[in-house]
C-alpha cells in the first residue's frame, strides 16, 4: 500500500530489474518514504540486508515507521548518496537511486519546495546546510540568478525573471514561495500544462542541494561498491538528470576512447557496466493516471562487469 504522502514511482519495475537474489545485499541510495525498500523486502528471496541512505533525517524517521514490520534486516544511514564511498563499507548486489523529491517534502510548509502558500523559501534537503533558496533570490546578482535559471531550469525567460527578482527585492525582501511565484507569473504568461514557476523552482532546488554534482559523484563511485553482476537502477525526473545518467552508462559500457582515426587502441579503457535498458523505461499509463507527477520519470539500468 502506498503512503498517503508519497507514491513510489515504478517500484515493481525497479525491483524486477534489480534481479534480487538470495543472501543479497541491496542499497536504496535515496530512501525517501521507503517505497522501494518495502518492495525489495517483500520479495520472496531471503535477502541478507538492505542499506538505506537519505540526506533528510525526517524522511528516515517516517520510513522507519513504514518499514517496522519488515522481516529483512535494514540499516538506516543519514547521509548524501554522493558519499557512498564513505558510508558503505561492503559491496552490494544492487542499487536503486530514485531522484524524485517526495510529496512529503513538497507538502511540508517549512521546506519551501511548493509554489503555493505562504511557505518560507528554503528548499534544503539537509537542514544542516547553510545555503537556502532565500539566500539565492535575495542576495545573488542578476547574472548569477539568470545563469542559474538557464543552466539548471532550462528557463527561456531566465534573464527577465532574474531582473524582476532583483527589481522586486530592492523594494521588499522576497520571503515566501508565493512572493516568488507572483514575480515569475509576471514574466511567464504563456498558457502551458506546467506551472509557470516549475523551471525556476527546479533550478533553485538543484542549486541549493548541488543535485547534479551529487549525481555525477555518485555515479563515479557506484562501480566500486557493486559486486560483479550487480544492477544499478536509476530513476530520473528531468532531462538534466537523465542526460548525466545516459552519458555515464554509455561511457562505462565503452571499451575504447581512442580517436576514430587511431588504428591501434592504447587508451587502456575498461568496460565497467553493461547497459540493460537501451531505451529508458517509462511509467505505465495506469501509473501516470494514479500519480501524474510520475509522467516525466525515466528508468535506466546498468549491470556491473
Amino acid at each position: 500500500m502506498e503512503s498517503n504522502l508519497h507514491f513510489t514511482v515504478m517500484k515493481q519495475e525497479a525491483v524486477k530489474n534489480l534481479k534480487i537474489k538470495n543472501n543479497g545485499i541491496y542499497l536504496d541510495a535515496t530512501l525517501g518514504m521507503g517505497g522501494h525498500t518495502e518492495e525489495i523486502s517483500n520479495t520472496k528471496k531471503n535477502i541478507n540486508k538492505i542499506i538505506c541512505i537519505d540526506n533528510d533525517l525526517s524522511s528516515i524517521e517516517l520510513a522507519k515507521i513504514r518499514l517496522k514490520k519488515s522481516r529483512t534486516k535494514i540499516e538506516f544511514i543519514c547521509a548524501n548518496f554522493k558519499d557512498i564511498d564513505k558510508v558503505i563499507k561492503e559491496k552490494v548486489d544492487g542499487v536503486i537511486l530514485d531522484l524524485g523529491i517526495s510529496t512529503y517534502q513538497l507538502l511540508n510548509s517549512k521546506r519551501g519546495f511548493s509554489f503555493n502558500g505562504n511557505n518560507k523559501l528554503d528548499m534544503r534537503i539537509n537542514l544542516k546546510q547553510t545555503l537556502t533558496a532565500d539566500k539565492i533570490v535575495n542576495s545573488y546578482s542578476v547574472k548569477e540568478i539568470s545563469d542559474l535559471l538557464k543552466k539548471y531550469g532550462e528557463e527561456k525567460n531566465h534573464f527577465k525573471i532574474a531582473s524582476e527578482i532583483v527589481r522586486y527585492r530592492s523594494k521588499k525582501k522576497i520571503s515566501t514561495c508565493e512572493d516568488l511565484s507572483e514575480i515569475i507569473n509576471k514574466i511567464n504568461k504563456n498558457k502551458s500544462n506546467i506551472n509557470p514557476s516549475t523551471r525556476t523552482f527546479q533550478a533553485l532546488r538543484i542549486a541549493v542541494n548541488k543535485e547534479l554534482d551529487a549525481i555525477e559523484e555518485f555515479l563515479e563511485k557506484s562501480e566500486k561498491i557493486l559486486n560483479t553482476g550487480g544492477r544499478l537502477v536509476i530513476i530520473t525526473f528531468h532531462s538534466l538528470e537523465d542526460r548525466i545518467v545516459k552519458r555515464f552508462f554509455k561511457s562505462s559500457e565503452s571499451k575504447c576512447i581512442c580517436p576514430p582515426t587511431q588504428l591501434i587502441c592504447d587508451c587502456k579503457k575498461k568496460q565497467t557496466f553493461k547497459i540493460i535498458s537501451k531505451k529508458p523505461i517509462r511509467p505505465t499509463e495506469q501509473e501516470i493516471l494514479l500519480n501524474p507527477s510520475s509522467r516525466s520519470a525515466k528508468m535506466r539500468i546498468g549491470e556491473a562487469i
